[in-house]
């Protein structure tokens, strides 16, 4: 994998150095892949918001989520024009908060980047990503996934970490 030049990455404007990891994150699977995703990202100098780290803030007394000031938090980083929506949409259907995420960031600040790591899907063949979002012409990133040992994982996430920094570079508006 080539590094992207530290210089690049410095030249980002300031309005996609914060990244609001959307998707799934409500098991076990889903909460480590966004975790690891963000030590990945982080390695290039982004600020990365975790609605799981986010909605901690919001815990009662008694361990239950105030959902309504969640789902508030989540809107004020989605609908910040410093704010680079990057959304998970894997799976026959992305899951429903990430679609009003992706829909909302798109209608305030005109861009999010999507991105898949099925093996099954490819751009020629694809039936995941609902032809609604085709209409907002996103950039969607491809990385398949194929894990067969542990040893694998963190170059899978580094990998899919600079896709995304490359996205950010040649196919954001400057």
């Amino acid at each position: 994998m080539k590094p992207v030049d530290i210089d690049t990455v410095r030249k980002i404007p300031l309005k996609y150095k914060t990244i609001y990891l959307a998707g799934g994150l409500f098991n076990a699977g889903e909460q480590v892949h966004n975790l690891l995703l963000r030590l990945s990202l982080s390695k290039y100098g982004f600020k990365v918001i975790l609605p799981q780290i986010e909605a901690e803030k919001f815990k009662r007394d008694d361990g239950t989520l105030d959902m309504q000031k969640v789902v508030e938090d989540c809107y004020s980083h989605v609908e910040d024009p410093l704010t680079l929506v990057v959304a998970n949409m894997d799976g026959v259907d992305a899951e429903s908060g990430t679609v009003a995420e992706v829909a909302t960031a798109h209608a305030v600040n005109g861009y999010a980047i999507m991105y898949r790591t099925d093996f099954r899907t490819c751009p020629e063949h694809e039936a995941g990503v609902n032809a609604m979002f085709r209409y907002l012409k996103p950039s969607i990133i491809y990385c398949p996934f194929h894990l067969s040992s542990i040893y694998e994982v963190e170059d899978n996430y580094d990998k899919l970490a600079l896709r995304i920094v490359e996205t950010i570079i040649t196919k954001l508006p400057k």
